[in-house]
């Protein structure tokens, strides 16, 4: 990928305030665990996103590339179901589906057993979970630009559906996620290597399943994250990680095909992102901004990016890692008003918040560190 470029362009943020630790048991942050059996394989491993359908049967997109359903939820006090004071949780995994690569985001089409799915390697992708054996078909893996040509989808990242069917999808960045030794794809390094580079490559794209067309809304995103669409379809967000900040692209009105920045001077990093049905909406912070890239911001670009080009050749076991934080914030995406920060500063109970899906007032907490999922009642 080159050296990095010389990018003065810094992203906005604030200081962790400690005082606010509510995303605890103490606070009722509860975890949902899989429960285990003697020689049965975990699966529950790096759930990155949970996705809910409309029976609100619970899945996960683990690293495995596995599509993991969670049944048969129950808690060591109070059996089948949960009582309102279970902090643990236990569940049976069940593995509906396998990628080759490795799912991000996903979304159900509504009143359906069709899932969405942005998938690193492969693009975006699309299961049907209704049917006794449910094959994953690759929809998009390149999309047309503006010259007619033909531009790959190399780091699908997250989905959501419009009301109208539209299926909006990040593709969020040019760097391409490489295999661990465990054949699972480190997609935190091709994140940090995208940093450290200073290219905005990401894109918000949106896919049109009655003609099967494919078009591009944004580009020049860095890092194109997190995405979610209000429930009128008028608005389309995109977490732009590197700048930890979350993007609005207006769908209708009189601002239609802009841009702009709805939410930043956030304490974390920007990931997953969803809208609830109240009109608000949630963004995952999975870190606060590493002291590493705060240093680099106080020099002028030039050594800068000289350094940056020197923590891009360190081999990625010892490549600069993650604050250990977890983090939520709920805004209103209209005026980009902070409503309530739910976090655990030190991260002792929960780290690595990448995706927030809320259902029927719960957020469900998916995670590419943690073998658990978080879940925290609104």
């Amino acid at each position: 990928y080159g050296g990095a470029r010389i990018n003065a362009e810094r992203g906005a943020f604030s200081e962790v305030d400690t005082s606010v630790n509510n995303l605890n048991a103490a606070g009722g942050l509860k975890k949902i665990y899989e429960r285990k059996y003697p020689g049965k394989e975990r699966y529950l491993v790096g759930p990155e996103t949970i996705v809910v359908d409309d029976d609100s049967n619970i899945y996960a997109l683990t690293k495995g590339g596995k599509i993991v359903l969670l049944e048969n939820l129950s808690s060591p006090n109070h059996g089948s179901g949960s009582g309102s004071d279970d902090v643990v949780i236990y569940a049976d995994t069940k593995v509906v589906a396998s990628s080759v690569g490795r799912p991000l985001g996903g979304k159900f089409v509504p009143g359906t057993k069709i899932l969405y799915f942005a998938d690193a390697m492969l693009g975006l992708c699309r299961v049907n979970l209704a049917l006794e054996h449910p094959k994953i078909e690759l929809v998009v893996a390149e999309v047309e630009t503006s010259s007619g040509s033909l531009s790959p989808i190399l780091y699908a990242d997250d989905v959501d559906i419009g009301k109208s069917g539209l299926v909006y999808f990040s593709d969020a960045s040019t760097v391409i996620s490489e295999r661990d030794p465990d054949r699972s794809l480190d997609v935190i390094y091709a994140y940090k290597i995208d940093l450290m580079r200073g290219i905005k490559s990401g894109r918000l794209l949106r896919y049109n399943p009655q003609n099967d067309e494919t078009e591009i809304l944004a580009e020049g995103i860095w890092f194109a994250n997190g995405v979610a669409v209000d429930k009128d379809e008028t608005f389309v967000l995109v977490c732009e990680t590197s700048l930890f900040r979350v993007l609005k692209y207006h769908l209708s009105g009189t601002k239609q095909g802009q841009l702009e920045v709805v939410l930043d001077i956030l304490p974390g990093v920007t990931d997953g992102v969803d809208c609830q049905s109240s009109g608000n909406c949630l963004v995952a912070m999975p870190t606060t901004v590493p002291d590493i890239l705060k240093m680099l911001y106080k020099m002028p670009p030039f050594i800068a990016a000289v350094l940056k080009s020197l923590l891009m050749m360190l081999p990625k076991q010892i490549s600069p890692g993650p604050v250990h934080y977890g983090g939520v914030v709920e805004f209103d995406p209209y005026s980009g008003k902070v409503k309530r920060i739910f976090q655990d500063p030190k991260g002792d109970e929960i780290i690595g918040i990448t995706a927030v899906t809320e259902h029927n007032g719960k957020i469900y907490l998916g995670s590419l560190e943690n073998e658990f999922v978080g879940v925290y009642q609104l």
